[in-house]
């Protein structure tokens, strides 16, 4: 009888391992950075990059000073826009004039960059005091399109 309820419990302590374990190797420690969505429209080039092409994890492409519409808007400095999305004047230099805006709407999904691109560029001259609260975090594309 004692040996009955030996196996019965190893049994069972096998079973749960079983369950278990699938369960427990499925949790892994995700170092990637979550994935938002959004819509909104370029105010802006970084000062420092301005128009070049910049290269980064997820691919190439403009980096853009963007504000976010809808439910909660912000403003981003965004990286890798596709170069061939919008032709945006690079003698607007820090900020776009606001009637020009709605030429430069797109869709994107984006996260936030561990790449730190903009000091990558060595500023020349002067640019704006109040464009700076927006270079940090930086932010990296995803996909974006045309809306």
């Amino acid at each position: 009888m004692e040996t009955l309820k030996i196996f019965k419990i190893e049994w069972m302590v096998w079973m749960g391992m079983v369950f278990l374990l699938p369960i427990l190797g499925g949790c892994q420690d995700n170092d990637e950075p979550p994935v938002f969505q959004a819509e909104g429209y370029i105010i802006g080039h970084h000062p420092c990059v301005g128009d070049a092409t910049i290269v980064t994890s997820k691919g190439e492409g403009k980096g853009y000073l963007v504000v976010t519409i809808g439910a909660n808007p912000d403003t981003l400095m965004l990286f890798g826009v596709p170069a061939d999305m919008f032709d945006v004047p690079l003698e607007w230099h820090s900020f776009l004039p606001e009637e020009s805006r709605d030429m430069f709407k797109m869709k994107f999904s984006y996260q936030i960059s561990e790449e730190d691109i903009g000091s990558r560029y060595h500023c020349i001259g002067y640019f704006p005091g109040h464009i700076l609260r927006y270079l940090d975090p930086e932010y990296i594309v995803l996909k974006a399109e045309k809306i």
